[in-house]
């Protein structure tokens, strides 16, 4: 039996799988011979669950994704078709928002600045490169302090429950985009 935690139910589908169940892994014993997590918390499920096998998921970019969907194609997991068929619409999804954005990215003139490794992969994933002009400081929700000067800081939420895996992803691609976007229009 496969566990998975329910802001990961979603790659039950990219993967192909019937045979599951959705688990609290983080909290409790959850007698399954695989269980899938989300990345950074192997240490406190293993030590709740040391009889299973925890593979951590990635999903911070569409390529982390990719990369983890094929990890569990090489442990047997899911239907090989469904994976492959699964990364491909990633691909495409991925490409699409590069392509439409492009430009933008291309020619953004201001510096974009982050703590969080997990967002300094967004950024890089998306192709923003260091520049020389003004900062723009971007920090996860999680990091929100009441003492920061929000003044160019753009918060980016970065577990939205209410939407699937592949649609966080895709949200905190364009939430980034979007408001980089509206910053340079508002010094316009």
């Amino acid at each position: 039996m496969i566990g998975v935690s329910k802001m990961y139910s979603e790659i039950i589908d990219l993967l192909g799988i019937e045979d599951f169940k959705i688990v609290n892994p983080y909290n409790s014993d959850c007698n399954c011979e695989y269980i899938l997590i989300s990345k950074g918390y192997f240490d406190k499920v293993r030590k709740l669950n040391p009889d299973s096998k925890i593979i951590e998921i990635n999903s911070a970019t569409f390529l982390d994704l990719i990369e983890s969907l094929e990890k569990l194609k090489t442990e047997n997991i899911g239907n090989i078709d469904i994976i492959n068929q699964s990364i491909e619409n990633l691909k495409k999804l991925d490409f699409k928002i590069k392509k439409d954005n492009f430009e933008f990215v291309k020619n953004f003139e201001c510096n974009i600045d982050s703590d969080s490794k997990f967002i300094k992969k967004i950024l890089d994933d998306l192709g923003f490169e260091h520049k020389n002009g003004s900062t723009i400081k971007i920090i996860p929700d999680y990091k929100l302090k009441e003492d920061l000067d929000l003044n160019d800081i753009i918060i980016l939420k970065t577990h939205r429950y209410d939407l699937k895996l592949v649609e966080r992803i895709e949200n905190r691609y364009m939430s980034i985009l979007n408001s980089l976007n509206n910053i340079i229009l508002g010094k316009t």
